[in-house]
């Protein structure tokens, strides 16, 4: 029998054992843990390694049983100059869609749907002076399924047409007068093959896919455009009514019978435009209509400077630069008049900031604490917020951001007297730099 030395002994033994196991499982093989890669696959390693090298790091649990998406024709066709002016009370001057457009091309987004052309002569001249800037983007123009309208379209000089046929029951019924699924067939070959005709890149834009409950007939119509002409297959959530499993499952059905390439446009209604079109993509979607802050009728679409970081974080997709984003949103904002909150994901002002002083402090002694992809990702800086829950160390980076070395001693006297501004003054918002700049002179003279 051992004793109680010797079993003491073994005792730090199997301790010393199960912590070196122990280690030795979360040590950091390159730059993913062994517990990593127990469940995510050698692709979802691949992306991780290369998000870590640029200072992301997202849940791992993002990639288990991870499968690549194709991402290579990955477009963003973005909306705002269309979808956007359909925000009520929202009108953009020719020279506010110049300056929008300039800044989509600049951030790198492929493909830009400039307006409803036939809808007026402002609409057509718009176009007209967008054709003229040459710019790298191409240029799509809506259109109804009349050929009055594609003709305004052809005559305009825009690169691709977007040719919206209506498809649900309820459009079928009581916008066509109870058109039939066969004359629906029918008149959508014919304008498909007009728009066509005049070589344009055609766009089959089917208005309420979601709420066409014959799945036949939807294939169906899907497949008789592209025999047609059609270049791309967009399905359409127009009331924001679909869910996620909705949408990959209409998509795949679709994108079953199709050799050409499916784009998804998605409504906000339900708040789940981002989560369809990203659940869209990864059932093999390749390009997502979007618009900028998420203009458009009523609650909006995919908003263009979220969808995609958002893809470029789970799936790696790069094509864009995205330091840009930000100041995209800005720029929309201003034009539209229709303000952000500051807590918008990704561009919002309070993205980026910390106010906790618990928040602080982590972020200063490490950003990884509180920040999973640095600030400069988005075109953005840290900011750290002074109020009643701050601490210290917040205080002592703002005074070095303001190029004041100040002592401990100071920042708790700062800090004391920011507490008791809000506690006994009932003061309502946060300190700025030079609020604080004033408190350390006051404290530092006396």
């Amino acid at each position: 029998m051992l004793s109680k030395a010797n079993l003491h002994k073994v005792y730090i033994f199997v301790r010393f054992v199960f912590f070196r196991n122990y280690l030795n499982k979360t040590a950091r093989k390159g730059s993913l843990s062994i517990l990593e890669e127990e469940y995510v696959n050698e692709e979802g390693q691949k992306l991780l390694k290369k998000l870590e090298r640029e200072g992301i790091l997202p849940s791992p649990y993002n990639f288990a049983n991870f499968k690549t998406t194709s991402l290579d024709e990955y477009i963003v066709h973005d909306s705002t100059l269309r979808e956007g002016e359909q925000t009520p009370g929202v009108i953009f001057s020719i020279e506010d869609k110049l300056k929008i457009a300039r800044k989509l091309d600049e951030v790198g987004i492929q493909q830009i749907e400039a307006g409803f052309p036939a809808a007026s002569e402002k609409q057509r001249k718009c176009i007209e002076a967008l054709v003229d800037l040459n710019l790298d983007a191409q240029l799509s123009a809506f259109s109804r399924a009349k050929k009055e309208d594609i003709d305004v379209v052809a005559d305009v000089g825009a690169d691709g047409i977007v040719v919206s046929l209506s498809i649900s029951p309820y459009h079928r019924k009581y916008k066509f007068n109870d058109m039939s699924k066969e004359v629906y067939l029918e008149k959508l070959a014919d304008m498909i093959s007009y728009a066509e005709s005049y070589g344009l890149y055609v766009i089959y834009s089917a208005e309420d896919t979601t709420r066409e409950n014959d799945l036949d007939f939807l294939k169906k119509a899907y497949k008789i455009a592209e025999e047609a002409g059609a270049d791309r297959a967009r399905v359409i959530d127009t009331l924001g009514c679909a869910s996620p499993n909705g949408m990959a499952f209409l998509v795949k059905e679709i994108g079953s019978v199709l050799d050409i390439p499916i784009e998804v446009h998605c409504h906000n209604d339900l708040g789940l435009a981002l989560a369809n079109s990203l659940a869209s993509v990864e059932a093999g979607a390749s390009t997502v209509s979007t618009s900028v802050n998420g203009l458009g009728e009523r609650a909006g679409i995919t908003v263009t400077e979220e969808i995609i970081p958002v893809l470029h974080i789970l799936f790696g997709a790069s094509p864009f630069e995205m330091t840009q984003l930000t100041s995209l949103s800005k720029l929309v904002e201003e034009i539209s008049g229709v303000k952000m909150p500051p807590h918008k994901p990704l561009t919002g002002e309070n993205v980026t900031a910390h106010s906790s002083g618990i928040h602080q402090h982590g972020v200063l002694v490490n950003p990884t604490t509180y920040e999973f992809y640095p600030p400069r990702l988005m075109g953005q800086k840290r900011k750290i917020y002074i109020d009643e829950l701050g601490g210290r160390h917040g205080i002592m980076y703002v005074a070095k951001e303001l190029g004041l070395e100040i002592s401990e001693e100071t920042a708790r006297k700062v800090l004391e007297r920011v507490k008791t501004a809000f506690s006994r003054e009932g003061r309502r918002s946060s300190y700025t730099p030079d609020e604080i700049k004033e408190l350390i002179n006051e404290i530092e003279k006396s």
